[in-house]
């Protein structure tokens, strides 16, 4: 088919523009999800007819098409522990969006011009490293690294404690600056998190390793199973069994089973305990989180004129939240 050929109609952009958000992060491979494309693309030039006639609503297409297409392999490479791409993109969410808040509170507060203080800075920071340190030290625990984000976040505490130790100690009377514009200071905290961002876009697509020796297999098995919730005992037994499977094959770990998180991904996905305490934690911080932050912000009034709908629409979302996944609880679904 020639170059024109390859190019979607006119009245079919939207469509595949609906296709692609849908299906964008469902985990197909882009190798996978190009030449979907082009046979999606071969049907419709075929048929003569508008894409919509020919496949139906383009979500529809999309979740069945992810359904059948993901891979556990794309899941692990595009998702947390998945390498430095997706820990840098988490990084520059979460820079960007304490920076984006603060411009919100200081503005409320103090309206266009603020006076930086040193006490007040060292306590910010020393929040920001804490939460960047989770960050890191999630994906860490997600590529079945445990003991390296124990280091993490105990060097992260260790900082943050210090901080604000010094703030402490410093009192409220220093001050940096007086009278800085907030925009300007807010341009300066949003700096990072975008710059983090664009770095992260910028980075090719990380692949896989395929070189590991068989010890350094089975502890990233291990602790990969961990990550997802696995019962220790469990875990232990799984590791046991490939062991044997590995002594008798003589094959190495890489080859007879490939990447060890993917395995455990699929492992801990068939694993009922592992999914019904997945379920649980990703309820309870999707319901804990926005609950405290709505009440704490009711409490403290830190949003002048907009505290009361801010925090009752945390409030709400928090409550809301079980509502949502008790539909998707495991023990309810079939293994």
């Amino acid at each position: 088919m020639d170059v024109d050929q390859r190019t979607w109609p006119e009245q079919d952009r939207t469509w595949v523009a609906r296709y692609r958000a849908a299906i964008a992060g469902k985990h197909v491979p882009p190798a996978v999800l190009e030449q979907r494309e082009d046979e999606l693309l071969d049907a419709v030039h075929s048929a003569g007819l508008p894409a919509a006639e020919v496949f139906g609503d383009a979500n529809d297409l999309a979740e069945e098409d992810a359904t059948e297409l993901a891979t556990t392999d794309e899941e692990v490479r595009t998702s947390e522990g998945g390498g430095l791409r997706a820990a840098l993109r988490e990084v520059g969410g979460r820079l960007t969006g304490f920076g984006a808040v603060a411009v919100v509170l200081m503005s409320l507060r103090n309206g266009w011009y603020v006076d930086v203080e040193l006490a007040a800075t060292l306590v910010a920071g020393s929040v920001t490293a804490v939460f960047i340190g989770w960050a890191v030290g999630r994906s860490l625990f997600s590529a079945g690294r445990p003991v390296w984000m124990v280091g993490v976040l105990l060097a992260v505490l260790a900082v943050a404690a210090a901080g604000i130790a010094a703030a402490v100690s410093v009192g409220p009377d220093v001050v940096l600056a007086s009278d800085v514009p907030v925009l300007l200071l807010g341009a300066g905290l949003l700096v990072p998190g975008v710059a983090v961002l664009v770095v992260a876009a910028r980075m090719p697509q990380q692949t896989l390793r395929l070189d590991w020796d068989d010890a350094e297999w089975l502890r990233r098995f291990r602790g990969g199973l961990v990550s997802r919730l696995v019962p220790r005992a469990a875990a232990r037994a799984h590791v046991a069994e490939v062991e044997q499977q590995l002594s008798s094959s003589g094959v190495p770990a890489q080859v007879e089973f490939g990447h060890p998180l993917v395995l455990a991904r699929e492992v801990a996905g068939a694993h009922r305990a592992a999914r019904a305490r997945r379920w649980w934690m990703t309820t309870l911080a999707g319901t804990g989180a926005p609950l405290v932050i709505g009440l704490l912000i009711l409490v403290n009034d830190s949003w002048g004129a907009l505290t009361i709908p801010l925090g009752v629409v945390l409030v709400l979302v928090g409550l809301s939240r079980p509502v949502i996944a008790w539909g998707g609880r495991p023990w309810a679904q079939q293994p």
